[in-house]
Formats: C-alpha cells, structure tokens, sequence
C-alpha cells in the first residue's frame, strides 16, 4: 500500500496473513512461524518461491563442492565387477561360514552338560555403518535480482487461489514478503530444496589407430 491509498487494509498479525523478511538469498530472518526462522524460504513456501523465480526476481546458481563425503554405492555399474562376481560370491560364503562357525563356538556352553537347568542366550546387536567417500557434489543456490523492487501476482491452487505482495526494505538487501496463508498449494508446488546432488563424471575412451 502506498501513502496516496491510505491506510493499508493488511496487517500481519492477521490469521489468514503471513509474512517474512528474507534476504538477498532466500532465507528467512523474520516470520511469525518460529520454525521458519533461518531457513531458506522455498522450503517454507514453494509455491510463492517457484513463481518468484519464474518472475525472474530470484535466479538459481549452481554452487560445487569438491570436498564432500558420499555414501558409497555397493551397486557398481562398472565393467570390471562381473569379471570379479565369483571371486565376491566365494568370498563371501567363505566369510558366512567363518562367523557362523564363530558364534557357534561362543554361544555353545560347555556348562549345560552339568548343568542343564541354567540357559543363556546372547546376541550380538547388528549395526549398520554408513562408509563415506570423497566426492564432489553440486548444490543451488538462488540470488535477488535487484533490478525488481516491488512485485505481486496470485497463483492459482486447485479450489483457491494465493496472493501475494514483496517489496524490497529501502536501502538493504532485504525483502519484505506478504502472502495470503489460507490457501494451500503444497500439493501443487512442492517445497524447494538446498540438497546437494553427487556429481557422476563420464569417462570418455577414444581409441586412435
């Protein structure tokens, strides 16, 4: 609302409105949901953050990182493993065979033929560990374009409809963002979110006669 309109009819502490303050990034600073508080705004409201981005206020940045740690894949789609599948399926009956014989010989009481009344059972708890490798890994990241001061626009969500309002805070690289929350669109935009991906690089063999 500007000063020529009068005094203006929204009012955050209304229910049916929320609003945030976000920066140049996308991340939340101010919101009446606690939980929103310091995260990235798309993961608040995709649908609001998606038509922003499509409105070309924000624009997405692919970040790399080359130090990050990934899960290893024990489902290997290199050539080289067949050729070793049957070393693999020996291996590993062999290793079967070792710890089952093992824990036979630990659980087995020598103590029950003279005491038969006495009976313990125990099992060793199974964990599962994670074993993480180096890798690279690309992730988004979304930048305010500052040439947009102020936009609006409704969006449109199955039986209701969302409207919102942002404006840029004089002199800052904050957003001041006002959307209408009594409409859910969540089904139709699903959040946006900051998770990196792993980055597969293809090896390209070129044979030279």
């Amino acid at each position: 609302c500007s000063f020529v309109e009068g005094v203006c009819p929204l009012r955050c502490d209304s229910f049916d409105i929320e609003c945030y303050v976000i920066d140049n990034n996308g991340f939340v600073l101010i919101s009446k949901q606690r939980s929103a508080a310091g995260r990235f705004f798309g993961e608040t409201d995709g649908s609001v953050m998606t038509t922003l981005i499509q409105m070309g206020m924000f624009k997405r940045v692919s970040l790399f990182d080359y130090q990050a740690m990934c899960k290893t894949n024990f489902h290997s789609v290199s050539s080289a493993r067949p050729l070793l599948s049957s070393f693999y399926a020996l291996a590993s009956t062999f290793k079967w065979f070792l710890s089952n014989l093992l824990l036979f010989l630990l659980e087995f009481n020598f103590c029950s033929f003279w005491h038969t009344e006495h009976f313990a059972d125990a099992y060793a708890p199974k964990k599962k560990w994670n074993i993480l490798q180096p890798c690279d890994t690309e992730y988004p990241s979304f930048i305010y374009e500052p040439s947009v001061k102020e936009t609006n626009s409704i969006i449109k969500c199955g039986r209701c409809q969302k409207m919102f309002v942002v404006q840029q805070v004089p002199e800052s690289n904050l957003l001041m963002l006002v959307v209408q929350g009594d409409c859910d669109c969540s089904r139709q935009y699903p959040p946006i979110t900051l998770e990196p991906r792993e980055v597969k690089y293809i090896l390209l063999m070129c044979c030279f006669m």
